[in-house]
């Protein structure tokens, strides 16, 4: 039977044998397994930002786990979940239902901020229980089921025949060359409306892959119920043909979410990538970016009346002059350019990272963190004569650290807050109180 294991980002995976004296973050795995997913992790595609990091414990060759968090599926079919660390305390484990709700957590935030997960499956499911790889498969069916309640796309498609009657027009070229022994058969030429046509066709093959992929009872149920929806249909064979010819009328646009539901399955869950049969299959996320749209999106939520920019690029530190042109030195992107009703303008930067309680008052947030965001502030900002700007450095609020809303002092009207977010929270985040009440004056 194939394993099926959970870890945590930033664990290590271990080739080879369990030994008793493992921390809890140390996972073993079975050779072949292991030599299938570092041969993935490791290649050119993950170089600018790593997956793993190749290590030793013990003479045995080892993956250092990054902040990444998904799923990973060997040949063999060992499956390796890595769910984010939200409510574990470091160096521990804690209770059996934190798998849950990290996998809770992952999923919350996965259907706020990427459109292949806005379509839910079924509360009664508890996908929070489920394998993380199952229930990445269930998006998928819900969303093509979501899809086909709004009807199936149907396009002209050109037919030749040979029949006993006429239909549409008669094709005479090949008529005159008609046997005489055939004479009574008419070669005709007629469009159809079929559903035939690449949106369907890639629908079904994806549809038939998580067929393939899911060991879920009720996940097989449901693939089975959209084939039979989709049953005039028939699958791709031209992949990345088919998708080059995506292209949706107004009629049809209840399809649109389903391009990247299609190429989830049939690319990053592929066993077969560019003709070659692939030693691993990874969904993965990188949870810095996960995070960074989560605080936004929960911002434009709960406050409607903030303009809210992510990743604004154009503005640099100083600038530098060669020959006769002046050019920007040293580019600055901030994550969160955000500018309230009185046109005050906060900076903020988020991180997925872990702080430590122990190292207050600044509970080890870097240096150079700290000097980024007095370049940001010097940049995008300038306090007035009446009142100082500030900037945010967003952390989330992690098991083991208290809510932290600590103010640092620049000098010159200038203040740097490191706060902590309750991303399990349903209200709204806790923000510096003087921003807060800007918006209602």
């Amino acid at each position: 039977m194939p394993v099926q294991l959970q870890v945590r980002e930033h664990d290590t995976l271990v080739r080879g044998a369990h030994h008793p004296t493992w921390s809890p973050n140390l996972t073993a795995l079975p050779p072949q397994a292991f030599d299938a997913i570092e041969a993935l992790l490791l290649g050119p595609q993950y170089d600018l930002n790593p997956v793993a990091i190749a290590a030793k414990v013990g003479g045995q060759s080892a993956l250092k786990l990054t902040q990444w968090v998904g799923v990973l599926r060997a040949p063999d079919g060992t499956t390796i979940e890595i769910l984010p660390k939200t409510h574990e305390r470091p160096g521990a484990r804690a209770a059996p239902d934190s798998l849950e709700r990290s996998r809770a957590l992952l999923l919350r935030m996965l259907s706020a901020t990427d459109e292949r997960f806005r379509v839910a499956p079924p509360a009664d499911l508890e996908p929070a229980k489920m394998p993380l790889y199952e229930v990445v498969l269930r998006y998928v069916l819900e969303g093509v089921r979501a899809a086909l309640r709004r009807g199936v796309p149907h396009a002209y498609v050109p037919v030749q025949e040979e029949r006993p009657g006429l239909r549409g027009r008669l094709d005479l070229p090949r008529q005159m060359r008609q046997p005489r022994h055939r004479a009574h058969l008419l070669h005709v030429t007629y469009d159809e409306f079929l559903p035939d046509r690449p949106e369907t066709r890639l629908t079904r093959l994806t549809v038939e892959r998580v067929a393939s992929l899911t060991r879920d009872t009720s996940n097989r149920r449901l693939a089975r119920e959209l084939l039979r929806v989709l049953d005039d249909v028939p699958p791709s064979h031209q992949i990345a043909q088919d998708f080059a010819a995506w292209n949706l009328g107004r009629g049809h646009l209840h399809f649109t979410p389903l391009e990247g539901l299609c190429r989830l399955v049939l690319y990053e869950l592929n066993p077969l990538v560019s003709g070659h049969r692939a030693q691993a299959q990874a969904l993965l996320f990188d949870m810095n970016r996960v995070y960074e749209a989560y605080v936004a999106q929960r911002l434009r939520t709960e406050y409607p009346d903030w303009r809210i920019e992510t990743q604004v690029q154009g503005r640099w530190l100083g600038t530098v002059t060669q020959g006769n042109q002046r050019a920007g030195a040293f580019g600055l992107r901030p994550d969160l350019l955000i500018t309230l009703p009185d046109q005050r303008i906060i900076v903020a930067d988020t991180k997925w990272k872990r702080l430590k309680p122990e190292k207050a008052p600044t509970y080890d947030v870097s240096s150079a963190d700290a000097y980024q965001m007095f370049a940001y502030s010097h940049v995008f900002q300038h306090p007035s004569a009446l009142g100082h700007v500030e900037v945010w450095l967003l952390y989330p609020q992690m098991a083991g650290l208290p809510p932290l809303r600590t103010r640092v002092e620049f000098g010159e009207k200038r203040f740097l807050h490191l706060l902590t977010l309750d991303l399990h929270s349903n209200g709204l985040f806790d923000l510096p109180e003087m921003q807060l009440s800007s918006t209602n004056c």
